[in-house]
């Protein structure tokens, strides 16, 4: 079933008179178009959201049921045209079988014989908040803040208002005042007259007109232009109350029901109703005058599209949403502002308040040896992750690199384990999920700072293999590349926590990676991740569907524009409480400083010559595939080869060129420099490239100088052999790693100077690769050094990564950021 309207051919006509005949028909989809009256409230029913709920508004202007002739104003077609955006439902009269188009948002031959500034009614217009939660934008562009230098160099007589429910009068003092400017302005908007004889005064007569002014404006003129109401003012409007909201909130069956409403005193509901549908600020009855506040009725709104999860949600006299315990976080706040008088069930008031004030958590019951080791701000890590476990809740613990959140998540599986934590009993064995390069180094810190725990690594050649087998290990450890393969196995296992560690590895909620984890059955479940900033928005819904599966409002596909932009506010204000994010300045002021340096070296003869070739040839071969007209994918990978070679002739010739000589490569002479002077002061060096074949020729002049190193990347065995070493061993004072091999997982604080050989184009795998040294234990400065060949691609990543570094400081706190990945358009620009 859709709505049909059905307007007359002489609509401009119409619309000078402000009385448009409108024909209101239902289409069963049979192409016989019937009257509302035969179609009765099951045909009502079966429409659209969108038209059920102009239907209703429509049935209000007839006075409570639908009628097939109508005659409206501009400002309620207007309205229509809002309400019913985009859908094909209205025709002209001569030409019955057509619908008029839309072009963007403007119904052709109809929108422009309708009001420009005020297209839809009061009510609606005060609810086109920019977030969720956010009054007008456009009310805080008109009247701009004022200084409160102003107020308080101010001397002169206030703005006055003096009148009735029939007339108001108000009086501009000097221009001096400094509201002076904006009042005005509201005033001559509003429709106010000037007086003839005293310049000052200005008025607005009648009884709609005075009391829609004091309902959309009254709070204006009083808080923000600091106007006076006059006694006789009060006197003479004491039959004038405000509208109210009254909340509800109940838990029932594990859900909470809540009811919002808006109440007139003791007004009918039939009379608020009609007065929200045809956009009235007002509501008389009993004498009494009920204004409908413009702030309360945005933030109304505001609220009931939140509880619903959709933008387009009608303004409602009382609405009764359904709400999962995650969703109730970020609703109190709003619900408590509009009703004092909102009572939050018992259990919203533990479970909210330590979420949004972590100094409320309840201490962890810690062993004393953790609660030695812990800093004040992992304790709270700790409690904050027990909270969120007891109220079967999940989360993202997100702390930036080198501040210790393995340690944190022990101390959450060791405080279980002592059972001082509600949980079932019959279950007690843990999950921790990571990356294979760090299975091991989860297994050392365990036995180290936990002891305690009974702790069994499921990887290579040593793997349960039965279910009865995990109940034997208070943890279990695994990689996600075994959890794959045994997925089976591990999701027929009831788990108490589950946490999946280097979270970026479940950023695509499609992989066999993020689909294995997600099959598991567990009380509770957790993230680790130190680089929120490589999460896109679309990467913290897979983190969130993993978390707290349905639990969160997704984000409709066909969402777009300001819609999509709604939606996704929304969805990070429900995310935020989950996400715990602090940085190394906030909770660890003593660590040392990190001093960063860019070094810029210029090619030799030899490496200029080979680079000029290089790009010649890739300049060639690109303008040659896009003439050719070759598929976007083909065009991509082709200029990544490209590049790649480019970014190795910058390192070192001779991996294009196996014939030239080492002195070939400035940038392995700037290294030697650096060397030797960090040997010669005592430092300890770490070097990341992400060549492993660029490593292999460093290494080889490490070796032909006798000079000690540690060596690793992506194919090493002895992983944390060679970490051991490193940072037992001060007579090493070098260790070689590849940027991929090494940017997660390791400890690596006996060194004090960073050399990145080569850039990346996303700068935070250069600064997680940087944290290994610069983190929690580290007693040294940390110098960073960038080797950068001049007039290079690498100049070009630097300065990509200057403005992809503008996008990353915008990052939403609880995870969102701005998607890194290279674009087409900036490979080509790099060459």
């Amino acid at each position: 079933m859709n709505l049909r309207l059905v307007l007359p051919p002489t609509l401009a006509a119409c619309a000078e008179r402000d009385a448009i005949p409108t024909k209101l028909e239902l289409d069963p989809g049979s192409g016989k178009p019937v009257s509302p009256e035969k179609a009765g409230p099951a045909g009502l029913a079966g429409l659209p959201d969108a038209e059920r709920a102009a239907a209703f508004v429509m049935a209000q202007w007839c006075g409570g049921e639908l009628s097939s002739l109508l005659h409206l104003s501009k400002k309620h077609l207007a309205e229509l045209l809002k309400m019913l955006r985009g859908i094909p439902c209205f025709y002209f009269a001569h030409k019955p079988q057509e619908p008029i188009d839309w072009d963007d948002g403007d119904l052709l031959g109809v929108s422009q014989h309708l009001p420009k500034e005020k297209t839809a009614s009061d009510s609606q217009r005060r609810t086109s908040a920019s977030s969720p939660t956010s009054g007008s934008s456009e009310e805080r562009e008109v009247y701009p803040a004022i200084r409160e230098e102003a107020w308080a160099e101010y001397e002169g007589r206030p703005i006055e208002v003096e009148g009735s429910t029939e007339y108001l009068m108000i009086t501009l003092p000097s221009d001096e005042h400094p509201a002076y400017k904006s009042t005005l302005r509201l005033l001559r908007e509003t429709n106010f007259l000037r007086d003839r004889q005293n310049r000052r005064w200005w008025w607005l007569r009648g009884r709609e007109k005075t009391l829609d002014f004091l309902a959309e404006h009254k709070e204006t003129l009083e808080l923000d232009f600091d106007a006076t109401f006059t006694d006789n003012f009060h006197q003479h409007t004491k039959s004038i109350r405000e509208a109210t909201v009254r909340t509800e909130a109940k838990e029932k069956e594990g859900m909470t029901e809540i009811q919002v409403t808006i109440r007139a005193g003791d007004a009918p509901e039939s009379l608020v109703e009609q007065a929200l549908a045809m956009g009235s600020n007002h509501v008389e009855s009993g004498g009494k005058v009920y204004l409908l506040g413009k702030k309360m009725l945005e933030k109304t709104h505001a609220l009931q599209r939140n509880l619903s999860g959709s933008h387009e949600a009608p303004l409602l006299r009382k609405g009764t949403y359904h709400l999962r315990a995650e969703q109730t976080a970020e609703s109190e706040e709003i619900l408590v502002e509009l009703d004092p008088k909102f009572k939050p069930p018992e259990i919203w008031k533990t479970r909210a308040t330590g979420l949004r004030d972590l100094d409320k958590l309840e201490p962890p019951p810690l062993s004393k040896e953790l609660e030695d080791i812990l800093r004040p701000y992992q304790k709270i890590g700790v409690g904050w992750m027990l909270h969120l476990f007891r109220h079967k809740l999940g989360g993202i613990l997100a702390d930036e690199m080198g501040l210790g959140k393995t340690l944190q998540t022990l101390a959450v599986l060791s405080c279980l384990k002592k059972r001082k934590v509600t949980f079932d009993d019959s279950v007690s064995t843990s999950l921790v999920v990571c990356p294979a390069s760090l299975v091991e180094n989860w297994r050392r810190e365990a036995e180290r700072f936990c002891p305690e725990l009974s702790v069994f690594v499921h990887h290579g050649s040593k793997r349960m293999k039965t279910v009865e087998e995990f109940a034997k290990w208070d943890l279990v450890i695994t990689s996600y590349g075994t959890l794959v393969r045994d997925e089976a196995l591990f999701a027929s296992t009831s788990l108490l926590c589950v946490i999946g560690d280097e979270a970026q590895n479940l950023k695509n909620r499609r992989t066999r990676n993020a689909k294995s984890l997600a099959s598991l059955s567990s009380r509770g479940r957790f993230l680790l991740t130190g680089t929120p900033v490589e999460n896109s928005l679309n990467d913290l819904l897979s983190l969130t569907a993993f978390l707290m599966p349905g639990a969160l409002h997704p984000i409709p596909s066909s969402s777009r524009g300001d819609d999509r932009t709604w939606h996704e506010k929304r969805f990070l204000a429900q995310a935020a409480p989950y996400v715990l994010r602090r940085s190394k300045k906030i909770v660890a002021p003593e660590l040392p400083d990190k001093i960063e340096q860019v070094v810029y070296v210029d090619m030799t003869p030899e490496q200029a010559k080979t680079y000029a070739s290089a790009k010649a040839g890739a300049e060639k071969e690109i303008v040659a595939m896009e003439e050719a007209g070759v598929p976007e994918g083909q065009l991509r990978m082709k200029t990544l080869t490209q590049l790649l070679r480019l970014r190795q002739t910058c390192c070192d010739p001779r991996l294009l060129d196996d014939k030239l000589e080492p002195d070939a490569s400035a940038k392995l002479s700037a290294f030697r420099e650096i060397l030797y002077g960090a040997m010669d002061a005592g430092n300890r060096i770490l070097l990341f490239s992400q060549f492993t074949s660029l490593l292999a020729l460093v290494r080889a002049e490490l070796e032909a100088e006798s000079i000690p190193h540690c060596y690793l990347d992506g194919s090493s065995r002895d992983r944390m052999a060679q970490v051991d070493r490193f940072q037992n061993d001060d007579s090493v004072p070098i260790f070689l790693i590849s940027l991929k091999a090494g940017g997660t997982g390791l400890n690596l604080t006996g060194a004090d100077l960073v050399i990145h050989f080569d850039p990346w184009w996303n700068p935070a795998a250069e600064a997680q690769a940087t944290d290994r040294a610069h983190r929690i234990g580290q007693t040294k400065t940390v110098q960073v050094y960038k080797l950068i060949v001049s007039d290079s691609v690498e100049e070009n990543v630097l300065r990509l990564q200057s403005s992809k570094r503008k996008l990353l400081s915008e990052v939403f706190e609880a995870g969102e950021a701005a998607n890194a990945s290279i674009s087409m358009a900036d490979m080509k620009a790099l060459i």
